[in-house]
């Protein structure tokens, strides 16, 4: 009985990778692991936007370079530097310094340091450089406000869908890695073992946990052992993709849980309370409103229709909440200019603060595909060794592949 042809049996699946002229595999470079440093980067609201400065040199905390190397039939094991995929990694964020000194005005600048949005910045600064224009956005109190809640109602649907997709992330994960599992166990004592249920062993395994700097030196470790295994087994590379799916859930929660969380904090924290004063304002305002235009109607009743002056007491009182009146709507009107600065700069502008959000979850992405590849990309290597063993066992036997045959 003849082997099938290798032309045509990988109906179903993808085409094995290319070789070169000597008949060697040539290995695909799996996707770019991007930029960690920049997942939680401040951007500048009125600054252009240019992504080119991901990848700094190294006197900047800018890239490292993760390099998966293949060894060699003269030097098995070794690092060969001719011939690597290079995979940029990027430091961690790294907060900035506090502001030194103080602004031109005098007045210290806040500690914006702890954040890791640039939220709470932007809407100072907004609020201070209205300041010095005189701006002015009263008039747009109400239309503003409306508006707000529907921001807060929209950043309630984002936090429940992202809480959601993490979960189905991890359900996934488990449940996939459940599937395999069992998989393996199918395997046990066949001629299969090999490259479907043979697990990492314990060096490998020790190998790929190493700690270090946690997401780089993780992922690094991880794609070096998923490198040495080659083939190795469906279940070897799905234990090394479980422990990607824990750097994945820890890179979504600070490149994207966190970040979202904050901006909703910074906001919400500031302005429910600064719309809760208002609302305070505008109720004393138009308790002295109500109050003048009573004594108002009382001493125009004594002074033009019983032609007299109204008295001292009454005439007093009347003056008494005329100031009181208008403290209250110079306060009011001080309020809601500030307030209406910063209701449109967190909704009107909120494009500027959701950016970061766009770039850290696409960041991500590409990072979780690139994690995925280093493991799951050997399947092509992993699916012709189990071919060889299926067979090799099953040669001179009815069970042997017949010219033509998928298997």
């Amino acid at each position: 009985m003849t082997d099938e042809p290798e032309d045509g049996d990988w109906s179903g699946v993808l085409p094995p990778p290319d070789t070169d002229e000597e008949g060697d595999e040539i290995i695909p470079p799996a996707p770019p692991i991007e930029g960690e440093e920049n997942a939680e980067e401040k951007t500048n609201a009125d600054e252009a936007v240019d992504d080119d400065d991901d990848y700094d040199d190294d006197d900047g905390g800018g890239s490292e370079y993760l390099d998966i190397v293949e060894d060699t039939d003269e030097s098995p094991g070794a690092l060969v530097e001719e011939e690597k995929t290079v995979i940029p990694i990027v430091n961690p964020y790294k907060p900035r310094a506090p502001p030194k000194g103080l602004q031109k005005d005098d007045e210290e600048v806040p500690d914006f340091s702890q954040y890791k949005t640039n939220v709470a910045e932007r809407l100072w600064r907004a609020r201070k450089e209205a300041e010095k224009l005189g701006a002015t956005a009263g008039p747009h109190l109400i239309p503003l406000t409306q508006e707000y809640q529907l921001w807060r109602k929209k950043m309630g649907i984002l936090n429940k869908y992202i809480a959601e997709y993490k979960a189905a992330m991890h359900d996934l994960s488990e449940k996939r890695n459940q599937l395999f599992t069992q998989y393996a166990k199918m395997t046990e004592d066949t001629p299969l073992f090999e490259h479907i249920g043979k697990p990492l062993i314990a060096e490998q395994k020790s190998e790929a946990e190493q700690s270090g700097e946690f997401i780089e030196s993780r992922t690094k470790s991880i794609m070096k052992v998923a490198e040495q295994i080659g083939p190795g087994s469906l279940v070897a590379h799905q234990q090394l993709s479980v422990m990607h799916q824990k750097l994945d859930e820890v890179d979504f929660d600070n490149h994207v849980v966190d970040y979202i969380d904050e901006w909703e904090t910074v906001v919400t924290s500031q302005l429910d309370d600064e719309v809760k004063a208002i609302r305070e304002l505008a109720k004393n305002r138009g308790k002295y409103f109500e109050k003048v235009g009573k004594l108002r109607v009382k001493v125009n009743s004594i002074e033009h229709r019983r032609k007299q002056d109204a008295p001292k007491k009454l005439t007093d009182q009347l003056d008494r909440n005329e100031k009181k009146l208008e403290e209250c709507d110079v306060l009011y009107e001080k309020k809601a200019n500030e307030v209406s600065i910063e209701l449109y700069e967190a909704t009107r502008r909120s494009w500027v603060d959701l950016y970061p959000v766009i770039k850290n979850a696409m960041k991500f992405e590409i990072n979780r595909v690139g994690r995925e590849s280093s493991t799951y990309g050997s399947f092509h290597n992993t699916l012709d060794a189990l071919k060889i063993d299926y067979k090799d066992a099953t040669k001179d036997t009815a069970d042997a592949p017949n010219t033509g045959s998928a298997l």
